[in-house]
């Protein structure tokens, strides 16, 4: 399957973009990215639409053994934020980096599923002195005009997560 035969058709659509395609879509990119700290991605949860008891999302495993999470979320007080030219470090920002990372590929491949996409600060989120400014999701607008966020979170690992990008010169590639 390839990044660009992953976009809704007619017969396949609800009325709105649906959670499974855009984590379709997603996990697709993080996984052709080739960035050197994502070590597997995969996919979790068993809820169709954002918001249920059992959230679906992507987990991705970094080489450190932290594990960052998309996931389809609904949540009040979203602010649009400019997408930085580089990512930030993992110490204290993998939910930030990963929602980055996510624009970054998104930009490069556009894919023709989604007719936007923009990086989010969610409200009361984010870490001390940062809450509600910090890159903690990403709206994803469908071709069809509607939307669903795809939130951030994370968990650190058994390593200390680097305090300076170990790849500053990585860049994400159209290829």
């Amino acid at each position: 399957m390839t990044i660009d035969s992953l976009c809704f058709t007619e017969s396949d659509r609800s009325g709105s973009v649906r959670l499974a395609q855009v984590l379709d879509v997603v996990e697709a990119l993080l996984n052709a990215s080739g960035h050197p700290e994502i070590e597997a991605v995969e996919r979790y949860g068993a809820d169709t639409a954002p918001g249920g008891p059992s959230p679906a999302g992507i987990r991705v495993r970094y080489v450190d053994g932290a594990l960052a999470y998309l996931w389809g979320a609904i949540w009040p007080g979203e602010t649009d934020l400019p997408v930085p030219e580089r990512l930030p470090p993992p110490a204290g920002r993998r939910p930030d980096r990963l929602a980055i990372l996510t624009v970054h590929l998104l930009d490069a491949h556009r894919p023709a599923a989604f007719h936007g996409w923009q990086l989010v600060a969610l409200a009361n989120l984010g870490p001390p002195g940062d809450r509600g400014k910090a890159p903690r999701g990403v709206r994803i607008v469908g071709a069809d005009g509607t939307s669903l966020l795809l939130r951030t979170t994370a968990a650190g690992g058994p390593d200390r997560a680097a305090t300076e990008d170990p790849w500053p010169d990585w860049r994400v590639s159209a290829d």
